[in-house]
């Protein structure tokens, strides 16, 4: 119980003064200025927007709580696939290399797994773990932190599939990855600022608007966080014009914040019944139809 104590405060601890959470911070106070002096220097939220962000920041500080735990099961899965023995790229390898290079591969690499995760997440089964980050009816920069915990382990078990054969420098990845937070609120924001001609080289809010857009056609679409040219090559790129449609997720709560950590729970609960009564069903219908036979034979003989 100590070492669990220990655990948890050595995670909140790092949580908290990590130099990635101190510049997401620092950004959302320069992106909320900002916000503040095109309003006019007054808060002109709506009641739902600021519920919102309490319900996000609730989320996110809970999530915190469950850091210890989601590492625990990371960590187990690290074991299991260091104990596989499948071959790696030393880290030496890359000593020849300038740091700025290798910041930018792996800022690529790590794009190119959150792809393959994140269109993991949009299948049928593993929807229900995404959904809370897709509930925010008022899609804003804190919405980057509305994700479940389950979330941020499919998150860091693709990266140990995906990415430790690579075996990038700490210091790369690390930089790689405060720019890929910095760039994950920023297109979040809720303006309509669009790339031109660099649409495809870097997402944009209005790229990321529609991946949040409560639209069967924009379903399952702009799955990339950084390159949307990722979406061009494997077929999910869409982008009409400006998103003017509704954001959210439908059916599934918005600020509910006791709801929303539950609602994986809920909904496997709900679909493995589905399930089960689906298998039962055809069974039933066989059933029925061998009573009708036999009831047909009866009044024939």
């Amino acid at each position: 119980m100590e070492e669990l104590s220990s655990l948890v405060l050595t995670r909140l601890s790092t949580v908290f003064t990590s130099t990635r959470v101190l510049s997401v911070l620092g950004f959302l106070l320069v992106l909320l200025v900002f916000d503040l002096y095109g309003r006019g220097w007054r808060l002109s939220w709506s009641r739902r927007a600021i519920n919102g962000v309490v319900a996000t920041v609730a989320i996110f500080h809970l999530n915190i709580l469950l850091v210890p735990l989601v590492g625990l099961a990371a960590g187990w899965f690290q074991k299991g696939y260091d104990a596989v023995g499948i071959p790696s790229i030393p880290v030496e390898a890359w000593s020849g290399f300038p740091t700025w290079s290798l910041i930018i591969v792996s800022i690529v690499v790590h794009d190119f797994a959150n792809y393959w995760n994140h269109r993991f997440m949009h299948l049928r089964w593993v929807w229900p773990v995404h959904a809370i980050h897709h509930s925010d009816p008022d899609v804003n920069g804190l919405t980057a932190y509305r994700v479940h915990a389950l979330e941020a382990l499919v998150m860091w078990t693709s990266y140990i599939l995906l990415l430790s054969w690579l075996g990038m420098p700490p210091l790369a990845m690390g930089i790689a990855a405060i720019l890929v937070a910095l760039h994950n609120v920023y297109v979040h924001v809720d303006v309509d600022w669009d790339h031109g001609p660099f649409a495809l080289l870097l997402a944009s809010p209005r790229f990321h608007r529609w991946h949040h857009a409560d639209v069967e056609t924009a379903y399952g679409k702009n799955l990339a966080n950084i390159f949307p040219i990722f979406d061009w090559l494997f077929g999910t790129y869409r982008v009409p014009g400006p998103c003017r449609e509704p954001v959210g997720a439908d059916g599934v709560p918005q600020n509910d914040v006791v709801k929303l950590m539950l609602w994986p729970l809920l909904e496997w609960w709900r679909m493995g019944r589905a399930w089960i009564v689906g298998l039962s069903a055809p069974r039933a219908r066989s059933d029925d139809a061998d009573r009708a036979a036999y009831s047909v034979e009866v009044e024939r003989g």
